[in-house]
């Protein structure tokens, strides 16, 4: 245990030099558990100790001031100090168990601070602790994120002679792992083990939901097969922790199996269970086992929820089945289930994706008639589809019918309409949007600057494009190689040749690494301009840079030399994809068939029957 106990004393202020004197007693007793780093905003936080506090006439009025009873978290530590000083004032005091419970109430309120510093000033006044005030102190520590103070605490329980019980491990046990200490939670609970304490399902638990939270899920499954062999016995907490954790995983497989041992054990799986394995199922597109595991459900009485019919609608309307999903949403009613926001998103969503844009208006429709105010997601879902169907007047009206409808327009919303207007020839319609998004105060980031150039860089308007990059930089928001790309690809569209080879120079100077679309633009762009000696150089430069050249680099650079009517080259260079396993995409072969009547380099190619098989 004394891998986890921490050494050090606490430094405090008080008005009153008595309670300083007292302090520095309790310091060189050895009583205080906290180290000289401690957060002074856990201890004397708004309040000066004074000795009019102390000459109160002591009373102890309902419960110390009706914190037991008192239904409100609006407790300030004035309040808390007072109906403390109150019962340390009494004769004879209250005894260790009734301080406990005063500071169990204040915790239950989620006043940790308050708490923690009620502790402190328990030490000061020479009340004792017991087991369990001590583990209203670590567990206000772990809920203030200070676990190391928390551990500390069960160092000072040893200095006073308290055992810890299996409350304690297992609150410290939690406050290591919702930090991420996960190694340091196994080791505890290993010395929770070693010590003599048997670990309970809550322990067992705590340490099984960490391990998943952090991605261990074959960890976690090692302890669960642990806590079988030493006699623990799971509950449904247990399986549902680690069939979420497979299921996050993609092994819905094995997810069903932990669904039917716990169904074999006696366990009744509960609506949580089934809901995490549907969405498994759903996620990788396998809506008969979706639909199969749903009857098994309603089979084994286990009443779907609203969770439940949205994974199904959800999952149907993202394979297309959107005529399904919407049977599926107009049953949850006579099942006694209503129809939320996200259950119509999903079918607007469905009906955006299949460019049904006046079914998913029709569900709108039916949204508000049923009672159920659209959110912002369900606007972006249809401003999205209309930008899809490249509708755009529809999609502007939609931005102006939220204004009336009190909802804020987000950065999602605004880059959607400025990526539909850039992708119709409205790149200027789109800055205007930029400049009414950034006057509404909301800050443009990444992704709305890099919509911005594309459009801009796309449609010739290099000025306009080298203004953004410019104004990025006096905001002080550092352009990535996506942004760089995006210019450095226009600069070829407009026949820059220089500047675009210059942007790709100020790469490294930026501390910016380009990735394989930036030498794929490169290629391209110097294949365009006849340059094929460089764009070759570039493309071996890419392997010595650490970027293998993909299927999308070879056809590139074999169009550019079709292109160019060096035949030689890219027939080299189609013998070296074929040889990595790539192939050559419509484009490319369509090329090779309108060379082959007049190429013989060409048509001796394309006859050898071998070659022409394996290229495609």
């Amino acid at each position: 245990m004394m891998m986890f106990m921490r050494k050090g004393a606490l430094g405090a202020t008080a008005s009153s030099s008595a309670i300083w004197l007292l302090l520095q007693q309790h310091m060189e007793m050895g009583i205080f558990p906290f180290p000289p780093n401690f957060p002074s905003f856990l201890l004397f936080h708004r309040h000066h100790i004074t000795t009019s506090a102390c000459t109160e006439k002591p009373s102890l009025p309902q419960k110390y001031c009706g914190f037991g009873s008192n239904t409100s978290n609006d407790i300030s530590i004035d309040d808390a100090l007072t109906s403390f000083y109150r019962m340390v004032r009494m004769n004879p005091r209250p005894s260790v168990v009734e301080f406990g419970k005063f500071l169990g109430s204040i915790a239950k309120k989620k006043q940790y601070s308050s708490a923690v510093s009620l502790c402190n000033q328990m030490d000061l006044f020479g009340v004792t602790h017991n087991v369990y005030s001590l583990n209203v102190l670590i567990n206000c520590l772990c809920r203030l994120s200070h676990v190391d103070f928390a551990v500390s605490v069960m160092g000072k329980m040893f200095k006073l002679g308290i055992q810890p019980d299996a409350i304690t491990f297992n609150t410290l046990i939690n406050g290591l792992c919702n930090e991420g200490k996960i190694k340091e939670a196994v080791g505890l609970f290993n010395e929770m083990v070693w010590s003599g304490h048997e670990p309970n399902v809550i322990s067992y638990n705590t340490v099984i939901n960490g391990l998943c939270k952090n991605g261990n899920t074959i960890m976690a499954v090692r302890v669960f097969r642990k806590m079988e062999q030493n006699g623990g016995k799971p509950n449904v907490v247990t399986y549902n922790t680690i069939i979420d954790s497979l299921c996050k995983d993609r092994l819905v497989n094995e997810a069903v199996e932990f669904l039917s041992e716990m169904v074999d054990r006696g366990i009744p799986p509960d609506v949580v269970t089934y809901n995490t394995i549907l969405h498994g199922f759903c996620s990788l597109g396998q809506l008969n086992e979706a639909t199969r595991l749903f009857k098994e459900m309603v089979g084994r009485n286990v009443m779907p929820d609203t969770v439940t019919f949205n994974i199904l609608v959800d999952g149907l309307c993202k394979e297309g089945m959107v005529s399904e999903a919407r049977c599926v949403s107009e049953t949850m009613t006579e099942k006694g289930v209503e129809p939320n926001a996200y259950t119509y998103n999903a079918l607007m969503d469905g009906y955006c994706l299949h460019n049904q844009m006046d079914e998913a208006i029709k569900v709108l429709g039916i949204m508000i008639g049923k009672g159920c105010a659209p959110n912002l997601s369900s606007y972006n879902i249809l401003i999205n589809g209309y930008c899809k169907s490249k509708r755009m007047n529809e999609a502007k009206r939609l931005l102006s019918e939220m204004s009336e409808k009190n909802l804020t327009p987000d950065t999602v919303t605004y880059s959607t309409l400025m990526q539909g207007l850039c992708q119709v020839g409205r790149p200027r319609e789109a800055l205007n949007l930029f400049k009414e998004m950034c006057s509404s105060g909301l800050l443009p980031d990444l992704m709305a600057y890099s919509i911005l150039l594309d459009g801009f860089c796309k449609h010739g308007h290099l000025d306009e494009a080298l203004k953004l990059l410019k104004e990025m930089h006096e905001r002080r928001i550092k352009p990535n190689i996506i942004l760089y790309t995006i210019l450095i690809r226009g600069m070829f569209i407009a026949g820059n040749l220089e500047v675009a080879k210059e942007l790709f120079s100020k790469l490294s100077a930026d501390g910016i690494r380009p990735d394989i679309w930036t030498y794929n633009v490169m290629i391209k762009g110097l294949l365009k301009e006849g340059l094929s000696d460089e764009a070759y150089e570039f493309f071996r430069k890419m392997e010595d840079d650490g970027f293998l050249p993909d299927s999308c680099s070879y056809n590139v650079i074999i169009q550019g030399f079709l292109q160019n009517q060096d035949s030689s080259t890219a027939i080299q260079l189609i013998d070296e994809m074929v040889g990595k396993r790539f192939s050559a995409d419509s484009s490319t072969f369509q090329m090779l068939l309108d060379l082959e009547s007049h190429d013989e380099i060409i048509s001796r190619f394309m006859r050898g029957s071998s070659q022409h098989t394996k290229m495609k």
